[in-house]
């Protein structure tokens, strides 16, 4: 059923993804500045915006702090996973919707999705996967879990599809 919805929305989708992959092309373009991160090949992890990653059987945790007054553009995700907030209150835009989540709170993440995040509070967010290797090689973990653009993203699944 939601499969149905993320299809027949299609077009808004993209055009969603497009103007959030526009903010963060010129972003990065302007990651020379204080406090702009990222350099569109590979996810932020820095004093500012902190990751630690557990694991277990097959599984994979992201625990990542964001400072109050943040804005993070979240990467494409290749799984439907659960996600956490465990502190904070942050406002979430998805395909166009926004929803505040307030501390404690979880939700469901499709795969496919593209998030702009702002961060209203300090927040800690954990974000937990699927981990069927058992790898704790965190190049191959994040290669398997997640793309930065929408093309890297397509690129991904039509070679998986194959």
């Amino acid at each position: 059923m939601l499969k149905n919805k993320i299809e027949s929305n299609n077009n808004k989708l993209s055009s969603f993804v497009g103007e959030l992959e526009s903010l963060q092309n010129t972003m990065i373009e302007n990651n020379h500045l204080e406090n702009v991160f990222g350099d569109g090949k590979n996810l932020v992890n820095n004093d500012i915006f902190r990751i630690e990653n557990e694991f277990a059987d097959q599984l994979y945790m992201r625990k990542m702090y964001m400072p109050a007054e943040c804005v993070v553009i979240s990467a494409i995700h290749h799984t439907e996973h659960f996600w956490f907030l465990l502190k904070g209150r942050i406002l979430v835009t998805t395909d166009g919707q926004e929803v505040e989540h307030i501390a404690p709170c979880y939700e469901k993440s499709i795969k496919g999705a593209k998030r702009l995040i702002l961060s209203l509070e300090d927040s800690l967010f954990i974000n937990v996967h699927k981990n069927p290797t058992n790898t704790k090689d965190m190049k191959e973990v994040e290669e398997s879990l997640y793309s930065i653009t929408l093309e890297e993203y397509n690129k991904k699944e039509k070679l998986w599809q194959e």
